[in-house]
């Protein structure tokens, strides 16, 4: 009996050894497809940033804040709740806001740091001139050149002055030089100033 159970216990170890060792290879064997992809797609996670960027004379260009900011393995770049802040001689000239952003991967081969910013859902566009007054431009999706300080949306889009209210389908702003062009279907309410 002893010469049997002296036997049969590397016997046993054997046949465990065995089916993990086969077992092992199968699970190695198994393509990702089969598995599930155990990359991650993104290569970055923020939470709270606060982004400077400046102009070749070390001026402030612009700022771009978030909630939340993911940079995906593409090189696209996604926020939570963008707050965009545009800068013109020192001074923060325009504000924008939206639910969501996002900055595409440069397809020109170019500079990178010229990228545009997509920004939708609850789009809003805004500035105080000196005396106080708000203008609003407001959209659910928008195209912003933070670099040329350029808008552009081919959405219905609103524009609101202390004395005009102004309604279109597509837009688009150049507000270095605070020249607004509204594509179709204008409609606009005007109120003259009281002296």
């Amino acid at each position: 009996m002893q010469r049997l159970t002296f036997l049969l216990v590397p016997g046993v170890i054997a046949i465990a050894l065995f089916i993990g060792i086969s077992k092992f290879e199968s699970i190695s064997n198994l393509s990702d497809t089969e598995i599930g992809s155990t990359s991650l797609d993104f290569d970055a996670y923020s939470e709270g940033i606060n982004t400077v960027i400046f102009d070749s004379e070390g001026k402030i260009s612009y700022t771009l804040q978030a909630l939340k900011q993911v940079h995906y393995n593409d090189d696209t770049t996604e926020f939570e709740k963008p707050f965009i802040r545009l800068f013109q001689d020192g001074n923060s000239r325009w504000n924008i806001v939206a639910n969501s952003g996002r900055i595409l991967p440069d397809q020109t081969g170019g500079d990178s740091s010229r990228q545009t910013i997509e920004l939708s859902g609850n789009v809003e566009a805004y500035s105080l001139d000196e005396f106080g007054n708000r203008t609003v431009m407001s959209t659910e999706k928008m195209i912003v050149d933070p670099h040329l300080e350029t808008l552009e949306t081919d959405l219905p889009v609103t524009f609101v002055t202390k004395y005009l209210q102004q309604s279109s389908i597509g837009m688009f702003a150049d507000l270095k030089i605070d020249e607004i062009i509204f594509y179709a279907d204008n409609r606009g309410s005007y109120a003259k100033p009281n002296n």
